[in-house]
């Protein structure tokens, strides 16, 4: 019996991005361009992403991650709309 296609739809998500330094970006400088590298690496989340695959996170732990960091936002609005909802003593006179 052949399976059906639509059953074997997992996919492995592969990087397909390319990230290249040219020497003219740099003015040649060898030490700028790694520099500039890692950096770019790290704004593509490559790094995050290899760190995430080498070991077994159970689907718990990833659940539990994802709370704190709902908490946290939350958190963080919070503490901006009180911010901006307190009078803040900055306007007053200070006494001499």
């Amino acid at each position: 019996m052949r399976r059906n296609k639509k059953f074997n739809t997992r996919k492995s998500s592969v990087i397909e991005t390319c990230i290249t330094v040219h020497a003219e970006e740099c003015n040649g400088d060898p030490e700028k361009m790694v520099r500039r590298f890692t950096k770019k690496v790290k704004r593509d989340g490559i790094i995050d992403e290899f760190r995430s695959r080498t070991h077994f996170v159970a689907p718990s732990e990833i659940n539990r991650q994802r709370k704190q960091e709902k908490k946290r936002i939350v958190a963080q609005v919070n503490r901006r709309r009180d911010e901006l909802l307190t009078p803040r003593d900055r306007y007053k006179r200070r006494k001499r």
